[in-house]
Formats: structure tokens, C-alpha cells, sequence
């Protein structure tokens, strides 16, 4: 136990001294808050989807059917988790009443309902099982369903309006693209140029691309902290709410859903089925919450503060809650 807590907490302090680098770098000056449109379309467009390629194509498992029907239970076990998560989260706020205060619920109800299951999530496993692919595919397959539901429900709840509900971004955006083109990869291991002796080199691309995901995200995250105020941050009380659902409530909800799975001694010799769903919802909250908010007019300085909260205070929960399932 000790030394699953001690590992968790040093990958932690690793992402979290990026978030400082962002603070001082913001701070100091040295990067201008408008730097992070390119910023995050760079991390968003090349080096996230590049990382989700690696996962299916540098020493990937054998594509069997076993191995498909695994995707399947993990994508049943991921859209379980989300939207059981959605129905908490919106009992949790149903106090806040009114359309002064809609706007604002909504946003905390989008925190802690989607995890930033990709900017964090998928580094985090990649260092955390020290680049274990079946491990990242099983927590690809998740980022697939989030993306799908974020494009859709996410987008309706920051808005109320059902014309930002787009499908076509749910299935088209470059997560989901990076993630089709890595299983074809897989399934077709003849042209899977990431995975051959003779070509060996050409892993670099993805490697060192899928590997800037992490410091990149975190940065963004440290740039945004910098820009808030300490009121923002941190004395607002149902920031730290849908923190707790975020952090806490929400990966306790996953944990009931694979519990039954994992007392009866399934997916023993595949255990990422279940525990990849768990990682991805017990990280801190989604920072397509900030753009969301910005690009649909929505409660962008609060949005900003929810979300920096959130990850701030994911360092002293995540250790404590992978013992969960962990041990």
C-alpha cells in the first residue's frame, strides 16, 4: 500500500511542478493568457491524439476478440460511470434555484460530472503503468465515450440550447480521429508502422509527440491558476462541492459498478477493464469546461476558478482514493 501511495504521489508532484512552471512562467510574464488557444489546439490536435496512437501501436496486445469484447465492457462500464455520475450531480445542486444562479449550477454540474480523463488521465496511466498499452487502450476506449457525451450533453448543459448538441464534433474531433486510426493499426499490424523492427525509429513520432501531452496540460492548467484570484480560488464553497462529487463521490460511484465484476473474480488477468474506467473518473475536472464556457458564453472566470480547484486539490485526494481498488 505504501508503495502504491508513494508512486501515485511522486507522478503527481511530477504533473504538479508543470503547473508551477505555468504559474511563474504567467506570472513572470513570459506567456500572455492568449498564448493558450494555440497552446491547447497544439496539445488538443497533435500531441493528445499522438498519444492515444502510441497506445494502440507501440507493443500493443494482440488484437483477439477477447480483446475487442474488453473494449466493449469497457466502454458499457464508462458510460455507466458518467452518466450515473450526471444524475448525482445534478441531486447534489438541485438547491440552487433560479435562473440568477442556472448558469453557475450548470457549470458545477459539468465539473463534476466530466474528468480530464485525456490531458491528465492519459499520462498519468502512461507513467503510472510505465507505458503499459493495453492499460492506455482501455482508458482510450473511455476517452472515446467522454467525448461522445461531452459534445452532446456537456454541450447542452452549459448552454440550454439543443443546437450546440453536435454529433458530428462527438465523432470527428481529434481524439476520436487519433483513436480510429490507432485500432486500425491495431487490427492491421501488417501496416502498422510504429510497431516494426526495420522501421524502429519512426516510434520517436509518437513518443516524443504523445509524450508532450502531459507537460502541456499542465502548464495550461498552471497559466490559468495564475490569472485567478485567491478569493476565485478558493472561497467559494460549492466550488469545493463539486470538487468533493468530482474527486471523491465520483470515483466511489465507478467503484460500485465494477465491484460486482471484480468480487466475482472477473477480468482477473485483464485488470485495466476495470480499473482504467476508475482512474479516468477519480481525476480532477475536465478543462473543456473553460472553453466550453468561453466559446458558448458561459460563466468563463468561474468555470476557470471550478476547474483550477479541482486539480489543485486532485493531489491530495487521487493517492488516497486509487487505494481503493488498488489494494
Amino acid at each position: 500500500m505504501t508503495d502504491i501511495l508513494i508512486k501515485v504521489l511522486i507522478i503527481m508532484l511530477v504533473l504538479f511542478f508543470f503547473v508551477g512552471a505555468g504559474f511563474v512562467l504567467r506570472r513572470s510574464k513570459l506567456v500572455r493568457s492568449d498564448s493558450l488557444y494555440s497552446i491547447s489546439n497544439i496539445l488538443l490536435a497533435f500531441s493528445q491524439p499522438l498519444l492515444i496512437i502510441k497506445a494502440f501501436t507501440v507493443d500493443p496486445v494482440p488484437p483477439t476478440g477477447e480483446t475487442l469484447l474488453n473494449f466493449l465492457w469497457v466502454f458499457l462500464f464508462s458510460a455507466a460511470a458518467v452518466l450515473v455520475t450526471f444524475g448525482v450531480s445534478k441531486l447534489v445542486f438541485l438547491f440552487m434555484k433560479g435562473e440568477e444562479r442556472r448558469r453557475k449550477r450548470d457549470i458545477l454540474v459539468f465539473v463534476s460530472t466530466f474528468s480530464n480523463c485525456a490531458f491528465v488521465g492519459l499520462p498519468f496511466v502512461d507513467m503510472f503503468t510505465e507505458g503499459n498499452s493495453e492499460a492506455l487502450m482501455y482508458i482510450t476506449v473511455f476517452t472515446v465515450l467522454f467525448n461522445m457525451i461531452l459534445w452532446t450533453l456537456g454541450a447542452y448543459l452549459i448552454t440550454q440550447d439543443r443546437k450546440q448538441i453536435s454529433p458530428k464534433k462527438a465523432l470527428l474531433n481529434p481524439c476520436t480521429v487519433g483513436s480510429l486510426i490507432g485500432f486500425l493499426l491495431f487490427l492491421v499490424p501488417e501496416i502498422n508502422i510504429f510497431n516494426m523492427d526495420a522501421v524502429a525509429e519512426l516510434q520517436q513520432i509518437v513518443t516524443y509527440g504523445g509524450g508532450m501531452t502531459a507537460p502541456l496540460s499542465m502548464l495550461i492548467v498552471g497559466v490559468r491558476v495564475a490569472e485567478l484570484s485567491p478569493k476565485a480560488l478558493f472561497c467559494d464553497g460549492s466550488i469545493y462541492l463539486a470538487a468533493l462529487v468530482r474527486l471523491v463521490l465520483s470515483p466511489l460511484v465507478t467503484h460500485l459498478i465494477i465491484l460486482p465484476f471484480q468480487l466475482a473474480g472477473l477480468f482477473e488477468s485483464q485488470p485495466y477493464v476495470l480499473l482504467a474506467p476508475f482512474i479516468a473518473m477519480a481525476m480532477p475536472p475536465a478543462s473543456s469546461v473553460v472553453a466550453f464556457a468561453e466559446k458558448m458564453d458561459g460563466e468563463k472566470q468561474f468555470a476557470a476558478a471550478a476547474q483550477a480547484t479541482g486539480t489543485l486539490l486532485a493531489l491530495f485526494t487521487l493517492p488516497f482514493v486509487l487505494l481503493l481498488v488498488l489494494v
